[in-house]
């Protein structure tokens, strides 16, 4: 019995910090989302979907605007995806990807894109916590936008 009491205790010993890290990483996704939806509104963008993605690529969070296209949710993801992967914002790999067919072959086999929209992020003391990616408007518009919720996480830490 005492066994099965250390092997629980140490169970929520490591479940403890880690939900901990969930609630503030959500915290922060539902924060870059709602400054995302504002810099859109603001700057008269279309419906917008927002993805926000972990370091592993995993999904943290994500909404799509009334009105935006259903495939923008996808997008948005592989922006994400893409970004965090890259440790780079997919408006920097455009230009690479463009420019060098072996490049843009090893990213459709990898399933990465260089639409801009993706951007990695910071949060405390992680070096990449994440990527948030963005999109429904036009490639630059969307990449702005996701640019504009780093910078609303960064503004918030």
């Amino acid at each position: 019995m005492s066994r099965l009491r250390t092997l629980l205790a140490a169970c929520v010993l490591c479940a403890g910090p880690s939900a901990l890290a969930a609630d503030s990483a959500l915290a922060s996704a539902e924060r870059m989302i709602a400054s995302c939806f504002a810099y859109a509104a603001a700057n008269k963008m279309p419906p917008v979907s927002v993805v926000v993605v972990d370091a592993s690529g995993a999904l943290i969070a994500s909404k799509r605007q009334d009105g935006a296209m259903p495939v923008a949710v996808d997008a948005a993801l592989l922006k994400a995806r893409t970004s965090i992967r890259t440790r780079a914002p997919t408006a920097v790999l455009s230009p690479i990807v463009q420019g060098d067919a072996g490049t843009r072959d090893a990213f459709i086999t990898m399933e990465l894109t260089s639409i801009p929209g993706g951007v990695p992020f910071a949060r405390s003391a992680e070096a990449v916590a994440g990527a948030v990616g963005v999109s429904g408007g036009h490639p630059d518009q969307d990449a702005a936008c996701a640019n504009s919720a780093v910078e609303a996480l960064k503004a918030k830490s």
